[in-house]
């Protein structure tokens, strides 16, 4: 992985860790993930128009996708309700890396060289150590973990079929352009059918999650699709979801978390994962 894609994937977790915080930190779950999807469109429409749509075999992967999305935003949302953002987002996050690799290794669409996959086991393990052992003491028993885990299989089963998807269209720009504008509509529908005044109130009061969630988390997704079209997903994954650790920082510093010794020095580990996938 060279310098550049280094970067990029790196800007793209701090923009997810901002989206995610600013889901929340919103008293109103429900309205902000529907305000900061249908926040997608306007960067969509632009990508649509630019590059046009892709060819007929991208098609199953975009159904496909827009699917695995509109679940992974349902359960995401619910998982905020039983858990605060620094114990939810680590497992989600953490188990994406872990099953994209085996998925790696099992239908072999990417290689993995031993530094690259000691390097995932460590930025993955530590992730998934930091929001399990913060579920002790949530008064909300497993609810939480339990929808912090189907959450991280979604992310992984979608993370695939994206990747695959923007590799046989060639522009990842042009695949999540149209995948999001598919998803979009069924987070809409979805949305009218089990949450029609959360719904109802996104043009009031979703203003900013639509405007600066929705932009965040479509630039931040752009990156990680271009970035697998040149290094192997497993690997672009687990680097994406160092946005953890500025998700805890946000967490802590303008939500009030609590940080601890022993969180400091998982991050420590975390880091020592990125840059074992570097040296190697």
């Amino acid at each position: 992985m060279d310098n550049l894609i280094f970067v990029a994937v790196l800007s793209a977790a701090m923009l997810h860790a901002w989206w995610n915080f600013l889901v929340r930190s919103n008293t109103d779950k429900v309205l902000a993930m529907i305000a900061m999807t249908a926040g997608h469109m306007p960067m969509a429409i632009f990508g649509m128009l630019y590059l046009g749509l892709p060819g007929r075999e991208a098609l199953p992967y975009l159904l496909a996708s827009a699917v695995l999305h509109v679940g992974y935003q349902i359960f995401l949302m619910n998982a905020y309700r039983f858990g605060q953002l620094s114990h939810i987002y680590p497992i989600a996050r953490g188990l994406s890396p872990l099953l994209l690799s085996v998925a790696t290794l099992v239908i072999g669409q990417d290689s993995l060289n031993p530094g690259q996959v000691l390097g995932i086991l460590t930025i993955s393990l530590s992730m998934i150590y930091i929001g399990a052992m913060q579920f002790r003491f949530d008064k909300d028993g497993p609810k939480g973990l339990i929808l912090a885990c189907v959450t991280g299989l979604f992310i992984a089963s979608y993370s695939m079929v994206d990747a695959l998807g923007a590799r046989s269209t060639g522009s990842a720009l042009m695949f999540y352009s149209s995948m999001t504008t598919l998803n979009v509509l069924l987070m809409l529908i979805y949305s009218g059918i089990f949450h029609r005044q959360s719904l109802k109130r996104v043009v009031f009061d979703g203003k900013k999650m639509f405007l600066v969630g929705g932009t965040a988390s479509y630039l931040a997704y752009v990156l990680v699709l271009w970035a697998c079209l040149h290094a192997p997903v497993a690997l672009v994954s687990s680097l994406r979801e160092t946005s953890v650790i500025f998700a805890m920082f946000l967490g802590v510093i303008l939500l009030g978390e609590q940080i601890t010794r022993t969180r400091i020095v998982i991050t420590i580990v975390m880091v020592i994962g990125v840059f074992m996938t570097r040296l190697f």
